[in-house]
């Protein structure tokens, strides 16, 4: 096995020589960008960037760093990951490739047989995990073509949207691909999907990424616990302070189940040796 050089330590505080600059930059953002309309988006990024951090310090969920993902999976050599190209993944919306990268690490170590993902979309994350898990069948389930208000009507207003923009490319990043073969496109809410045990029975890995309200969240998880198999792994996305149902149902959730947030990343995870169906009420 290839020698690892030591772990980067930081031996070493706060350089005082950027705290000026840091200042003035800080006063520049909040005055001369905010009143430039070309600009104002950096001053709403720094805002934004800033609360994550101070949920990130907060938050009392055990950290994995990525390092360690593929350990804490069970896999003591790490496999080279597979990400599709980044036309691809600028289909996602996104902007940045680390969930991705995450994602695939994750299936690269677990190298599951079954995956049941929530949240199509346009099928990004799917092709990913479809990548790095070449042995696998995806059931990837999201709300059919034609839906009514009552369907969405415990959606945000941002989940509502990407709805509207998706109905027309669900599943589209891997349309066409010779991985699509492996990949199964369920349609129905999650809110009242009961898995067909034939398929889904005994699933490896769930991504959880549909729906965002409390109500949703807790149904897709409430689903893959009852289809996992035992020693099998869920993936929620999304778990971040402007996303109140998500964090609201995993703070409740981890009191019944062991789960980590992987550092610097929206992704919380957790691996079960059994299978309990919890009632968070």
């Amino acid at each position: 096995m290839k020698e690892k050089p030591p772990p980067k330590t930081r031996s070493y505080g706060v350089d005082p020589r950027h705290l000026l600059p840091m200042l003035r930059d800080l006063l520049e953002l909040a005055t001369v960008r905010l009143a430039n309309g070309k600009t104002r988006r950096h001053v709403i990024q720094l805002g934004r960037s800033v609360r994550q951090h101070a949920f990130d310090a907060r938050d009392t969920l055990p950290i994995i760093d990525h390092p360690d993902l593929a350990a804490f999976l069970g896999c003591n050599e790490p496999r080279e990951i597979i990400l599709p190209p980044i036309d691809t993944i600028s289909l996602s919306g996104l902007g940045f490739v680390l969930p991705y990268t995450l994602l695939a690490t994750i299936v690269s170590a677990l190298r599951p047989k079954k995956i049941y993902e929530t949240g199509t979309f346009r099928g990004v994350g799917t092709l990913t995990m479809a990548l790095n898990a070449p042995e696998a069948e995806i059931y990837t389930l999201d709300l059919p073509e034609q839906y009514t208000d009552v369907e969405v009507e415990t959606l945000s207003k941002g989940d509502r949207e990407w709805v509207r923009l998706s109905r027309a490319s669900t599943g589209f990043a891997f349309l066409g691909h010779p991985a699509a073969t492996r990949i199964h496109q369920l349609r129905g809410n999650s809110l009242t999907f009961n898995p067909p045990p034939a398929f889904l029975a005994r699933t490896d890995l769930c991504f959880i990424d549909g729906g965002h309200s409390y109500e949703c969240i807790k149904a897709d998880t409430e689903t893959a616990l009852k289809i996992l198999a035992p020693n099998g792994v869920i993936v929620w996305d999304d778990y971040a302070w402007f996303i109140d149902g998500v964090s609201q149902y995993l703070t409740e959730l981890r009191h019944s189940l062991p789960l980590y947030r992987i550092a610097g990343s929206q992704l919380v995870i957790g691996r079960f040796d059994r299978e309990p169906i919890p009632t968070v009420s």
